[in-house]
């Protein structure tokens, strides 16, 4: 099928990008600059939509990686303790301090857990709230409703990832260090607490000897990742280094990019089907815009059966990629919707690929299980069709992902057009 993007059409998503970075700058989560990116978003939806909204929400956006730091001081305190049993090992102490440095190992897991890999707001309480937005546009249909599609993205911007921005391809190294000598160590001791249980039949002060050495190689060890991840981001306004022109302007423009086609070319909206072109904020404080939409609107978008086609990070023309799962939030999308996008992207003639979020090469799915979600995560985990496009090529994206270098010449040229087009590809079919 022939989807001709105009001249004018691509000019238009560039100089968006490029708009917003010049005018708001870096834009991290409940900033200033995100809610000056949330109005022009809108006043771009008014030139194409029937109806625009902006509507408010607060979280607690330092929540998303503040937790890091809670539970490093955690990890800190349970080896201290632990090894502070070497100058108690012949009284009650022993027993008290190993138990407590147990639990608190868990909880630095339980807090681990939930927070980053489940994304609920956990800790969230103890950090301020803030105000966000997201921006919704509809493109309403002539006659009765009984369909809505949605076409999102994300508005807000990332806190400068530290580590990635010195360390590059040993970020991950240092990341999965730090995680492997957490599980270790709560492993560790969760077993010497189990043998000093047995201590009418055991030597548990030689036992410790064993222990506390292994403690100390740990911690040895774990020294240069607990320290590291300490500074992973940058304390206040600081950390706000990030344009965010690939993730995630990128998708932004191609989402203004289809409501401006569509002005043009209604024929290609289903019958009876209501378009929603949505700009969500707080993504980067763990999808809390996506989230906080999601359940405002749940009733409705199960009634007209919606389906939310999000876009995320698009940058190379070689990596357009559906993603059928996100590995760190344990997200399964809807395996329709993803082979619709198949078919969309045959027919406009875009080469495309399905692989879970990170990529589908080894060293890919690895870096997959620590690559955090999408705004389609939120619509997935409520039993509403969603999947995501998107499209970046790890041994690129370690030169400017969630950096201040993450600026418009990273994007190859022609890469939104073949989004665009298989967005509207989509709709066509």
């Amino acid at each position: 099928m022939d989807i001709e993007i105009s001249k004018e059409d691509s000019k238009y998503m560039d100089e968006i990008i490029e708009r917003i970075i010049d005018e708001c700058g870096a834009r991290m989560p409940c900033s200033p600059q995100e809610a000056k990116s949330a109005e022009i978003i809108k006043h771009e939806l008014e030139k194409t939509c029937n109806e625009v909204t902006i509507e408010e929400f607060t979280c607690s956006p330092r929540a998303a990686l503040g937790w890091i730091k809670i539970v490093l001081v955690m990890v800190l305190i349970s080896f201290s303790l632990f090894i502070l049993i070497k100058f108690l090992a012949n009284s009650y102490w022993l027993y008290i301090l190993s138990i407590i440095a147990t639990i608190l190992v868990f909880l630095v897991i339980l807090i681990a857990w939930e927070e980053f890999f489940s994304y609920k707001e956990f800790i969230d309480p103890i950090f301020r709230k803030k105000t966000s937005q997201n921006v919704i546009g509809k493109i309403k249909p002539q006659g009765e409703i009984k369909k809505i599609i949605i076409f999102s993205g994300h508005h807000d911007s990332a806190l400068q990832f530290n580590l990635l921005r010195y360390l590059k391809y040993g970020y991950m190294i240092m990341i999965y260090l730090g995680f492997g000598i957490l599980f270790i160590w709560f492993f560790i001791s969760l077993i010497f607490v189990i043998l000093s249980i047995f201590t009418l039949f055991l030597d548990i002060v030689a036992i410790y000897e064993s222990f506390f050495n292994i403690a100390v190689w740990l911690l040895i060890i774990g020294a240069i990742p607990i320290v590291s991840l300490f500074f992973f981001v940058t304390p206040g306004k600081r950390a706000n280094k990030v344009p965010g022109a690939v993730d995630n302007l990128s998708a932004v423009a191609i989402i203004l990019g289809v409501g401006r086609y569509l002005e043009g070319h209604r024929e290609l909206i289903p019958k009876n089907t209501e378009i929603r072109i949505i700009s969500f904020g707080c993504e980067e404080a763990f999808l809390r815009g996506a989230y906080r939409y999601v359940e405002a609107h749940l009733d409705e978008l199960k009634k007209y059966d919606a389906e939310c086609v999000n876009l995320d990070a698009i940058q190379s023309n070689d990596y357009i990629t559906f993603s059928d799962k996100e590995p760190t939030t344990r997200t399964v999308h809807s395996e329709e919707l993803i082979q619709k996008l198949v078919k969309a992207a045959e027919l406009v003639g875009v080469k495309t690929k399905i692989a879970s979020l990170g990529g589908g090469s080894f060293i890919e799915k690895i870096a997959g299980l620590m690559s955090g979600g999408t705004d389609a995560t939120p619509f997935s985990k409520s039993n509403i069709k969603a999947g995501t496009i998107t499209g970046l090529s790890l041994k690129q994206m370690v030169h400017f992902y969630h950096q201040e270098t993450d600026t418009p010449d990273k994007i190859e040229k022609g890469v939104l057009e073949k989004a665009l087009k298989i967005c509207l590809g989509y709709l066509k079919s």
